[in-house]
């Protein structure tokens, strides 16, 4: 869904959804600040590919399509909240994915426009 836009390759009907889908994104980051927000991030590697934010749990159906349409090999999955001011605190299921804090930083950078400043945990388990 959201991720970097690459604007020469896309029709226009598709660089409209493009934009729809990160504004969306952008939204559910900031109301992430106030109150907890499900997320998935497909990566390859090091390489953060998409982000996906909802208020209810993202449906498996829908992650693995993402993963797929990116070409992604890792999801990782669980809950986003703000902890102070533009401070992120995503709380990863199952460990925490091969990539650093900044390299999600720059990938929000990049895809919304927003300053934030993620942080990882791991979820306790169930």
């Amino acid at each position: 869904m959201a991720k970097a836009p690459d604007d020469e390759n896309l029709t226009p009907e598709e660089l409209e959804e493009e934009q729809e889908e990160l504004e969306d994104l952008t939204a559910a980051l900031k109301q992430a600040k106030r109150k907890p927000r499900h997320f998935a991030i497909i990566a390859n590697g090091n390489e953060i590919l998409s982000l996906l934010m909802k208020k209810k749990p993202l449906r498996p159906a829908v992650v693995k399509g993402e993963r797929r349409e990116e070409g992604g090999k890792q999801i990782y999955e669980g809950i986003c909240q703000g902890i102070s001011g533009s401070t992120l605190e995503f709380r990863f299921e199952g460990g925490l994915p091969k990539f650093k804090p900044n390299r999600l930083r720059k990938f929000i950078a990049e895809s919304t426009g927003l300053m934030l400043k993620p942080e990882f945990k791991t979820l306790p388990d169930s």
